[in-house]
């Protein structure tokens, strides 16, 4: 059995010929930017939705340095190398 399943999409005659002229930009073909689209579509809303149903898991208490520090501040601060790696000679 095939893991490929073909499926018909209607789009409006607009959509579908800027479609056309960026394909022959991209040197594309209509399946693959297809194909494309749609798994980055999907891979963005699943992003949302998990992240829409993992908010507030977290308390202050699971990590009391984030009540503490300025967003920025914490992401700069979790970025910092432990070890300064030495100066090239």
């Amino acid at each position: 059995m095939s893991n490929i399943r073909m499926v018909h999409v209607r789009l409006p005659a607009q959509l579908a010929a800027q479609m056309e002229r960026l394909l022959k930009f991209l040197g594309v073909s209509r399946n693959e930017f297809v194909v494309q689209a749609v798994a980055e579509k999907v891979f963005r809303e699943m992003r949302v939705r998990n992240l829409k149903e993992t908010r507030g898991i977290l308390g202050p208490e699971d990590a009391p340095e984030w009540a503490e520090t300025v967003g920025a501040e914490w992401v700069q601060k979790i970025r910092r190398p432990e070890i300064t790696p030495p100066h090239s000679l």
